[in-house]
């Protein structure tokens, strides 16, 4: 298999990420000592098994994999099972709850995880699969979801969502209140919260190229005031990197830490804001465990071959859609000529 080095000439060609790179080497104990390519390569290639599925990721997740064990980029944490990894509401609640409360503008505190698969309400319904679940101790829930491609999570999705969480509450309370003996009161449904990290935005988000919180609750355009339960925060990643060249708040540090696997940015999140060495510490202990690591990236490939298959679908049905539209318009035109021909006759 033949490599290029674009990432490495891309740092070697950065006068600020080559600096970033010998600044991390300052810290093995954090991001562990450098390594060359070949050495990298030479690893995976005393086990067979492991360096037959290292070969079968794309060009793009094997350049990364090779990057980051060399020490010379990070991880995304944008990817699924890292993501999970990094704020598993089990093992490091305090991480979430950290980042919700940043993002919420109030202090929160997890209650109860939630299982991410949702059950059917009915028999036509889907199942909704949720990355992150949790109650909070107020008793609203949250859906934290990371979108490397945003155009797959469109706005019909996030409402989808977020009906799936009021339906669970909903039957949760219900059933509750039946075995305790209590009268059911929707009073007793909290709010719920839809948060989803976007890496590449869709067009809409760079209408607002200044924008990067998005929050959204319903209102009526009378000033009447009822609470509808649903609440919604979109971040679109990309237009946070480049609006944020300087780390001014905490949110700022965690959206860096999240967006960017970038050498220079990752010196400025640990200058800025020392206690992330920590989080760093065990991304990159995944360095010296490559079946892991190796397994991570075949999920993430599968995960994008699995939102590229769906995205074709739908340009697919979208092309369908406005052909049939097309050819509606003509038999219409084609019978209002046949009309005024037999008019005229």
């Amino acid at each position: 298999m033949k490599f290029t080095h674009t990432q490495e000439m891309s740092i070697n060609r950065n006068p600020a990420q080559m600096e970033a790179v010998r600044w991390m080497e300052r810290f093995p104990d954090v991001f562990g000592p450098r390594s060359t390519r070949e050495e990298v390569l030479a690893e995976l290639k005393t086990d067979e098994t492991l360096f037959t599925l290292f070969d079968k990721l794309s060009w793009e997740l094997k350049e990364e994999f090779v990057s980051f064990c060399m020490g010379v980029r990070g991880m995304r944490i944008t990817y699924d099972p890292m993501f999970k990894f990094v704020f598993d509401p089990e093992l490091k609640p305090e991480r979430l709850e950290e980042f919700l409360s940043l993002c919420l503008k109030e202090t929160v505190r997890i209650l109860q995880v939630i299982p991410n698969e949702s059950k059917r309400l009915t028999e036509e319904s889907s199942l909704l699969v949720m990355d992150i679940l949790v109650r909070l101790a107020s008793g609203a829930l949250v859906n934290v979801e990371i979108q490397r491609v945003g155009y797959l999570f469109p706005g019909a999705r996030c409402a989808c969502y977020s009906s799936d969480l009021i339906m669970r509450q909903y039957s949760q309370v219900r059933e509750n209140k039946r075995q305790s003996g209590q009268r059911f009161s929707y009073q007793d449904i909290k709010r719920v919260y839809t948060i989803v990290l976007i890496q590449q935005s869709p067009s809409e988000f760079h209408r607002f190229p200044d924008q990067y919180l998005h929050y959204s609750r319903q209102t009526f355009n009378t000033g009447l005031e009822l609470d509808l339960l649903q609440e919604y925060l979109l971040i679109p990643l990309d237009i946070f990197r480049k609006n944020h060249h300087n780390i001014s708040s905490k949110l700022d540090v965690w959206l860096m830490f999240i967006a960017s696997d970038q050498p220079r940015d990752i010196r400025e999140v640990i200058e800025t804001y020392p206690e992330f060495q920590e989080l760093y510490r065990e991304v990159f202990h995944f360095r010296y465990h490559k079946k892991e690591l190796v397994s991570m990236f075949s999920e993430v490939l599968r995960i994008l071959d699995a939102n590229t298959t769906q995205y074709m679908i739908e340009v697919q049905q979208a092309q369908i859609e406005a052909l049939q539209e097309e050819n509606r318009r003509h038999k219409e035109e084609i019978e209002r000529l046949q009309e005024l021909l037999a008019q005229k006759e």
